[in-house]
């Protein structure tokens, strides 16, 4: 099975709510620290 072009594997699925691109900015910062982009989630 082929994954969405515009996800990637998510780097913390323990803490997934939904689909990377859902998350909150609360819940990117809590994974990722200071990021500017969700780095789960790469644009098509």
């Amino acid at each position: 099975m082929r994954k969405s072009k515009g996800t990637k594997i998510c780097k913390h699925p323990e803490r997934l709510k939904g689909k990377p691109g859902e998350c909150s900015p609360e819940q990117i910062k809590e994974c990722h620290g200071k990021v500017v982009e969700h780095p789960c989630v790469k644009e098509k």
